[in-house]
């Protein structure tokens, strides 16, 4: 396989409005692709004519992109010759004419969990479409995690010895002052003790399954609280039998921070993620975390967390009392999670990203040769 400098085209249409979650993620190795692989020249496509222009002066103010990057509207990216394209979100689009294609695949949850309103299918039909022509166009497709590699061939059918993984990290999650942390608390209205949760108001988040824990934890605990920070579509007032809930929506790093290491614990009881990085976000800053044994969550905590049934909420609920009353157990869990969050860095993500790259650029050389698609050519060649 080369190891030699190459050009890569990125699909970077989402880049600069997803403050989180996959724009996280691009702009996190995206230095450290280019650390790693002196040469290396990256072709970022924006949306529009103003997104080239910012996302062009926002690369020019990164010392460690600025003399690799350059930006162009994603029209021309299905014409641009490139070494290799890289889709980081989820599916291919534009279709490259040629050379190889990488496709990051963060979760397949639209198509393993899909809407089940009927008046949904047209969205269901359409995620279905796109990340099937991605499965079949890809060269090599990469994901986040072990669980989200047997999705793929679970779901879409794809062979594993197309699925590469690599882990993602949070060693650049921006930790401000614990100084500022009460003032962050008091503009939040958030008081202790509290139990964190992170993520958006999505059924597979399994929020309902905490907000039954919550209703024994409080009545043990009175005057804790739980705390939903992500994105909703919109907030209600709380009804008076969940006054101990406060939903926050979208809050900042800065604030996020201090919701983290402020926290009796974080608890995540998804029963589905391709990774869940609020995990390793908290474990950074040693709060405790209690997780649902499920998907790749058992990836991601290790033996840092306190595991629980993902659909038993009485056994959540004295998971959370248990941390909230044993210091002893909260001293153990802090220490586990500061540990189990230094394995894992977004330089091995990279690593393991042009490792992927460089397999999916040998296998187009070599398909080209011998005439046949790239994805014949894997069996052939492992």
């Amino acid at each position: 396989m080369t190891s030699q400098p190459m050009l890569i085209a990125v699909e970077a249409t989402r880049l600069q409005r997803e403050v989180r979650g996959i724009g996280r993620y691009v702009r996190a190795i995206l230095p450290r692709l280019v650390a790693q692989r002196p040469g290396l020249q990256l072709v970022l496509f924006a949306k529009t004519r103003g997104g080239v222009t910012a996302l062009a002066e926002s690369m020019s103010r990164d010392p460690q992109l600025c003399g690799n990057v350059t930006v162009r509207h994603v029209r021309e990216m299905a014409r641009t010759p490139a070494d290799l394209h890289w889709f980081p979100w989820n599916v291919i689009g534009p279709v490259p004419r040629s050379g190889a294609s990488v496709v990051t695949v963060h979760d397949i949850a639209p198509v393993a969990m899909p809407d089940p309103r009927w008046l949904a299918w047209r969205k269901n039909l359409r995620w279905r479409m796109r990340f099937r022509r991605s499965a079949r166009m890809a060269t090599l497709l990469l994901a986040d995690s072990a669980f989200t590699a047997a999705e793929i061939q679970r779901v879409l059918g794809v062979g594993a010895d197309r699925i590469r993984v690599a882990l993602l990290a949070a060693d650049d999650f921006a930790m401000t002052s614990s100084a500022d942390d009460s003032g962050a608390l008091e503009r939040l209205g958030v008081r202790a003790p509290y139990v964190l949760a992170v993520g958006a108001a999505e059924k597979r988040k399994n929020h309902g399954l905490l907000e039954r824990a919550m209703r024994s934890v409080v009545a043990a605990h009175p005057g804790t609280t739980l705390v939903l920070a992500g994105p909703r579509r919109r907030t209600s007032a709380p009804s008076p039998d969940t006054v101990w809930m406060q939903t926050l929506g979208f809050v900042s790093d800065a604030e996020l921070t201090a919701l983290y290491r402020n926290a009796a614990a974080l608890v995540m009881p998804s029963t589905y993620e391709g990774f869940g990085l609020p995990v390793l976000e908290a474990m950074r800053l040693g709060t405790p975390v209690i997780c649902a044994r499920a998907s790749s969550l058992p990836e991601v905590a290790g033996d840092a967390a306190l595991w629980v049934k993902p659909d038993d909420h009485a056994e959540l609920a004295a998971a959370i009392s248990s941390v909230l009353d044993d210091r002893t157990l909260r001293a153990a869990l802090s220490a586990g999670s500061l540990r189990q969050a230094r394995t894992f860095s977004w330089d091995d993500t990279a690593r393991n990203t042009l490792n992927a790259f460089d397999e999916a650029h040998e296998l187009y050389r070599l398909a080209q040769l011998a005439g046949a698609p790239a994805s014949q050519m894997i069996s052939a060649t492992a």
